[in-house]
């Protein structure tokens, strides 16, 4: 198991939270060589085009999806297939966010190419319950894989107004784990991070987890200010030779 303590800001996320060790990308056209150190430039702005197709935890299509990209939105037709033309995104972050009932966000970046087309392929990851805890003393909501959130004493706020939450805590948690054939499709993001330096590198995942924290109305919660969510994620045997003693976030 690899525990890891997460900053408030990690967690503090007015929508799911996704938190990951590492990402990973769609697919494209041309081949973007990530072991080359590129600058962090997140503010230049191309219109470039994506298409895809969206499916469930069981491969079937999902229809009716709304798939957001840049400015613009389209939703999924009966195959799970969707198009977004000349949208304006950030060149070195593209993203492709997928909405549905009952489930994660289904969440891919990658580098956008001006006048260029990026294919997905999404899975979407189920919302299911994982259990629950007192936002008054704390707990630990544990996975039968052994993914286990542990939530600090009153240090939970509702998402939107900020405003201290003392009910129950409902946790929706979804272990990806980073040997699974599908990792590509299920997997949020792009397998890029910033070096100390500020240049984008390329990485490697040991694993990640899909969270969220919900209270008795439904409503989004997250990490108090100053308080702290632990993280304990499984790791498959094939990876125990090769993982570090610690991970930097």
């Amino acid at each position: 198991m690899i525990p890891v303590n997460i900053p408030v800001k990690t967690l503090a996320v007015a929508t799911t939270v996704i938190l990951c060790c590492l990402f990973f990308s769609c697919k494209k056209t041309d081949t973007v060589n990530t072991d080359i150190e590129q600058p962090a430039d997140f503010i230049k702005k191309v219109q470039a085009s994506v298409n895809g197709f969206v499916t469930n935890e069981n491969n079937a299509p999902v229809a009716g999806a709304r798939v957001e990209y840049g400015e613009l939105f389209s939703t999924t037709d009966q195959f799970g297939y969707f198009e977004i033309k000349n949208a304006t995104v950030t060149e070195n972050a593209g993203v492709v966010t997928v909405k549905m009932s009952g489930y994660f966000n289904g969440i891919k970046t990658f580098v956008a190419q001006a006048g260029k087309k990026n294919f997905c392929r999404i899975k979407l990851i189920p919302k299911t319950s994982s259990g629950s805890v007192d936002a008054a003393v704390g707990g630990d909501v544990t996975m039968a894989n052994g993914l286990k959130v542990s939530l600090p004493s009153a240090g939970i706020v509702d998402a939107q107004t900020g405003a201290s939450y003392s009910g129950t805590v409902k946790v929706s948690s979804f272990w990806i784990n980073p040997t699974a054939g599908d990792i590509h499709q299920i997997m949020p993001g792009d397998l890029r991070g910033i070096s100390t330096s500020g240049a984008l590198k390329s990485l490697t995942s040991f694993g990640m987890a899909a969270v969220e924290l919900t209270g008795n109305a439904g409503q989004l919660l997250q990490i108090a200010d100053g308080k702290k969510a632990t993280l304990t994620f499984p790791l498959p045997n094939q990876m125990t030779a090769d993982a570090p003693a610690t991970i930097p976030l």
